[in-house]
């Protein structure tokens, strides 16, 4: 009996496997699934398509990274920067006439012009710089600006920087004999703690009519140039400055400044 059985069982299989050979169909596939459900968010970073508003055009999408920094597809980097381009009075700086001297915007410069010829006070103009841009939280930045004199005269006057209010700020300056200062001025005073106050001669080239005036931070440093060549006190110890703004200063008859610039970052 059971010898019929298997004969029986044998014959089956090999028909079932003839008729299969002769003409498979697709079958439909039952997948399992857990319990357990996981959610997962899929999120377009680049489209290259363009959307509705705007189709063809490509779109440029943020991604956040998972150190919570933003960046862009291409990994560029965000450099923050304020610039005094002086075609118009955007900033809010000092105008007009203030004190001993007069203060002009305008044509891409801002002139500072002596009214009281006797005064033995500089003039002081200072504006805030914008929060993204800390000059005491940035391990670099550079300051730049030109400075103008009338036609065969050394420039008078140079940058303040780290400025609170006028009796607390740092200063980078040049006078007519082109000899430079770089001072720390605290509740009114100069200190000579670190940074020697009084004028001395650079040790490089100060050309007349124009000269760039350059500070940067590197790290714990920080480096004073004159048309980009480096002054021999140079560099100094970085200290806490006792404010954020950005400023200019003359105490020459006439004095003008142009492409003021701050930058964070190498």
């Amino acid at each position: 009996m059971r010898l019929i059985l298997t004969i029986s069982l044998v014959a089956l299989i090999s028909i079932n496997s003839l008729a299969q050979s002769s003409g498979r169909r697709p079958k439909s596939t039952t997948y399992s699934a857990s319990s357990e459900w996981q959610k997962v968010t899929l999120r377009q970073t680049t489209r290259l398509g363009g959307n509705a508003s705007s189709p063809g055009q490509p779109v440029r999408e943020r991604i956040e990274s998972t150190s919570g920094q933003s960046a862009t597809p291409d990994g560029s980097d965000f450099r923050p920067a304020f610039t005094g381009d002086f075609s118009t009075n955007r900033n809010g700086w000092r105008a007009g006439n203030r004190g001993d001297y007069y203060y002009q915007i305008g044509l891409g410069r801002y002139s500072i012009r002596k009214r009281n010829t006797n005064t033995q006070k500089s003039a002081f103009s200072a504006v805030e710089l914008p929060t993204n841009i800390n000059l005491n939280k940035a391990d670099h930045f550079t300051i730049k600006v030109d400075v103008l004199a009338d036609s065969g005269q050394v420039p008078t006057g140079g940058i303040l920087f780290g400025v609170k209010d006028s009796l607390n700020y740092s200063a980078f300056t040049l006078n007519g004999k082109g000899e430079v200062s770089i001072m720390r001025i605290a509740n009114g005073q100069t200190f000579s703690d670190y940074m020697p106050g009084d004028f001395f001669m650079p040790g490089v080239t100060v050309d007349k009519n124009r000269n760039r005036l350059i500070i940067r931070r590197k790290g714990e440093e920080l480096h004073f140039y004159i048309n980009e060549q480096e002054i021999r006190s140079s560099p100094y110890l970085f200290k806490m400055l006792p404010g954020n703004g950005i400023g200019l200063t003359s105490s020459g008859y006439w004095t003008s400044f142009q492409k003021l610039i701050v930058t964070l970052g190498q």
